[in-house]
């Protein structure tokens, strides 16, 4: 096993250990490292989590809700590091033949209407509907994934 193996076996197994309840000292003393090292490593585990559960939060949100002494830029390396990115969501689906044809077989059903009802149709593909913020939606995933 390579040295990048064996850390990565033993992040893995702090984090195991964490989680059956064991204490900081416990862990080091178990795996001999530094309780620095594993106080590390959960630090950076509970970060990707708190993430990963809420995408649509900032990382100013993540250090306040994890109480971390460390920066929203030291939160984002981590991040980084776990291989999750910021994004902006997806544009919206181009339209589809089927969406041509069912607006097509609409606007025949009601040709004979006036102008008011016409302002008042809107095609649920065709607007996206906010009731606060009207600006782009940010969220955090792992790359490669919608």
């Amino acid at each position: 096993m390579n040295t990048t193996q064996q850390h990565l076996t033993t992040r893995g197994q702090i984090i195991a250990l964490r989680q059956e309840g064991l204490t900081v000292r416990a862990i080091a003393d178990r795996l001999a490292v530094s309780t620095s090292t594993v106080k590390r490593w959960i630090r950076r585990y509970a970060e990707t989590v708190a993430i990963r559960n809420n995408p649509f939060s900032n990382t100013v949100a993540v250090r306040e809700a994890l109480h971390l002494d460390v920066c929203a830029q030291t939160v984002r390396s981590r991040l980084h590091e776990a291989s999750i990115q910021h994004r902006v969501l997806a544009i919206k689906e181009r339209l589809t033949e089927q969406h041509r044809t069912g607006r097509l077989q609409f606007a025949q059903q009601y040709v004979g209407e006036d102008l008011e009802f016409w302002s008042r149709v809107v095609f649920t593909d065709e607007k996206t509907f906010a009731s606060t913020n009207h600006s782009k939606i940010h969220l955090w995933r792992p790359n490669r994934t919608r």
